[in-house]
């Protein structure tokens, strides 16, 4: 097993801490939203799609100007096993996508003009929710008409559906129309052997506030099947009851739900002279506490814990645990005050530690010295244990643009990262990628780092 908090080639192929990485020749832009192993170490990875890409010596190409939807899965060596796109005349979108314990994978996102078909018949407009098989086969898929986003999607021990998102337009996930008061925030449990909501266990809840505004952005499930997600709202929401309110005000929030849906307790990150903070991901760890990541400008204060950044509008990287009462256990910010850095994404190993990806302009450091990035914008992974101890972090190399968005583990701990690169020659490790010469196009990366 190759390590990345090593000097050596432990698996003796050439390399150091990189297992694979790999590239495709591409004559537009492809960007991932999510990546996922299977227990067998297959890799999937869902992204969106405008023009053509080639993969294992067949070409899909992007019905509509703006995006397509692409789904690929690969073998744990990197070698892919099948891709398929879907999408019409119109903007489809993929938002992210989960693995259930099958291999099955479920995707989100949405076709504001409707008629994509993922094999079942066109959806109608509005946000759609997938099922396929391992093959890429399509089991069921589902419209929910109206207007809005689902932008979170979890699957829980007993392979049930966890989706979050928001709407502004009535939608139906099978129970009949759900009316929005402006655009509310939609928590969804469902059965994930048809997607039905009907049934002991399943349901939907929607939360709206005192502002036009609300949204979900991301959630995590735990092993008790708890629930929690990410979310923002211009003025004050009330997760609880008049009697038990749970309220934040006009802030980003977090908010944990038993696995029946009912609200346990909701926290901003808008403390006390605190600027703006901007949380992207969040995964939960093996004792059930939730584990943030984002960026923040000036200072980020939660609870006794405060770290401090960058003037003005600059931002730099956080990252935060919460105990699962929602009290704050730890806070570590990083980042070069004059510069932009951002984390978008995190996720446990089977083992406990967290795996964070963003990207980085200048300088950031981890804990381990200064890494200094040579591009324009650089793409960085950092391990941590559970007590936010580094265990080792890499950033790329690369001249041009590097972003890692999404970021996953294998069975065995391995870190599995997707993202894109605008360099020419891009090399994240194993040498030069295919298709990425040009230079003007976002280009697709897939990665697999060691332990």
């Amino acid at each position: 097993m190759e390590r990345c908090d090593a000097a050596d080639d432990e698996n003796c192929d050439g390399f150091e801490c990189i297992v694979w990485a790999t590239g495709f020749e591409q004559h537009g832009s492809a960007w991932p939203l999510a990546v996922e192993s299977d227990a067998e170490g297959n890799v999937f990875v869902s992204a969106g799609l405008s023009g053509t890409i080639t993969i294992a010596e067949e070409s899909f190409s992007s019905a509509s100007e703006v995006s397509d939807v692409l789904i690929l899965k690969l073998s744990p060596a990197g070698v892919p096993l099948w891709a398929k796109k879907f999408g019409d005349f119109g903007v489809d979108g993929v938002t992210d996508l989960a693995i259930d314990s099958k291999g099955n994978p479920v995707l989100i996102g949405e076709s504001p003009q409707g008629g994509v078909d993922f094999g079942g018949g066109p959806l109608p407009e509005g946000p759609f929710i997938v099922r396929l098989d391992a093959s890429g086969e399509h089991v069921w898929s589902k419209g929910l008409g109206g207007r809005g986003t689902l932008t979170g999607i979890a699957i829980d021990s007993s392979d049930d559906i966890i989706v979050t998102g928001r709407f502004s337009l009535p939608i139906d996930l099978g129970e009949g129309p759900i009316t929005p008061d402006g655009e509310d925030i939609l928590v969804a449990k469902l059965d994930g052997a048809n997607g039905r909501v009907s049934g002991p266990g399943y349901w939907v809840r929607t939360f709206n506030g005192s502002s036009w505004y609300e949204a979900a952005t991301a959630v995590a499930v735990d092993s008790s099947k708890n629930i929690f997600f990410l979310g923002w709202s211009e003025e004050t929401i009330n997760f609880g009851t008049d009697n038990v309110p749970l309220r934040v005000n006009g802030t980003q929030f977090v908010v944990k739900l038993t696995s029946a849906g009912k609200p346990v307790w909701a926290r901003a990150f808008n403390g006390p002279g605190s600027g703006p903070a901007h949380p992207m991901g969040i995964t939960v760890d093996l004792s059930s506490r939730p584990v943030i990541v984002g960026s923040f400008s000036q200072k980020m204060q939660i609870g006794e814990h405060t770290v401090t950044g960058g003037a003005g509008t600059d931002s730099n990287v956080f990252v935060l645990q919460l105990e699962a009462t929602g009290m704050p256990r730890w806070l570590r910010g990083f980042g070069e005050a004059a510069s932009e850095q951002h984390a978008f994404g995190v996720t446990r190993d089977p083992y406990g530690n967290l795996v964070v990806v963003g990207t980085a302009e200048g300088e950031i450091d981890f804990g381990n010295g200064p890494l200094k990035a040579q591009g324009r914008q650089n793409a960085f992974v950092a391990k941590f244990t559970p007590d936010a101890e580094l265990l080792w972090n890499h950033l790329t190399e690369n001249t041009g643009e590097d972003m890692l968005r999404v970021v996953a583990t294998s069975p065995d701990g391995e870190t599995l990262i997707a993202g894109t690169t605008t360099a020419p020659h891009a090399d994240f490790g194993t040498g030069p990628l295919p298709g990425t010469s040009d230079g003007d196009r976002t280009r697709l990366v897939i990665a697999k780092l060691g332990r």
